[in-house]
């Protein structure tokens, strides 16, 4: 299910970014600075999973909040200014540790992937703007508990957040937070520097 959903995504996203005609009819920042509205990057993922679900299955529970980490790369296609699609992937990064009760319990995620739609509003002629996003994600969450592998949570599901940045020549520098349903409930902070093609 997770992998049909991530190809129809990718499928989405190929589709959209296949017809720059599009973006040709609507003189938007890409077409007045010369780029062709492609972008990409990379940057990291905070995962803020929800407590309950963390320790889902397991006899422990938490009193701080797990946050791993990721490393993503972003795609992505302005038609205008003001809408994108994107797609992202990435791997696990830094681990979050949890001991306690003579137990020690490892969180960590693997796999992320993502595709949204983006609503971007220009604030004056600084370069600065505000974002809203829209569409799916998906990570797993990898468990250990004293050294010895749990079952691993799948979650997926709607992705919905909001964020703001600064452009500067072909640089985009961008924060965001959003918020992951579905099985397991998940805030994602998110920081990226992209460049325009």
């Amino acid at each position: 299910m997770k992998r049909s959903l991530a190809l129809a995504a990718a499928t989405m996203l190929s589709g959209l970014v296949a017809t720059p005609a599009l973006a040709q009819e609507d003189k938007g920042a890409s077409t007045e600075s010369g780029d062709s509205g492609f972008y990409a990057g990379a940057g990291i993922n905070l995962y803020f999973i929800d407590k309950d679900d963390a320790a889902s299955g397991l006899p422990v529970s938490f009193i701080d909040q797990p946050s791993p980490g990721g490393f993503l790369g972003r795609i992505g296609y302005s038609f205008n200014e003001y809408f994108a699609v994107e797609a992202e992937a990435g791997f696990g990064g830094a681990k979050s540790e949890f001991e306690g009760g003579g137990s020690t319990l490892d969180i960590g995620v693997a796999g992320p992937i993502g595709a949204h739609v983006v609503l971007t509003l220009p604030l004056g002629e600084g370069g600065g703007y505000l974002h809203g996003k829209a569409g799916y994600a998906s990570f797993t969450v990898e468990r250990e508990l004293n050294g010895v592998s749990a079952p691993d949570l799948d979650a997926d599901g709607g992705s919905f957040g909001a964020g703001g940045g600064f452009r500067a020549a072909n640089w985009d520098f961008r924060g965001e937070y959003s918020f992951m349903s579905g099985d397991v409930s998940s805030g994602v902070l998110g920081m990226f520097a992209l460049r325009r093609f």
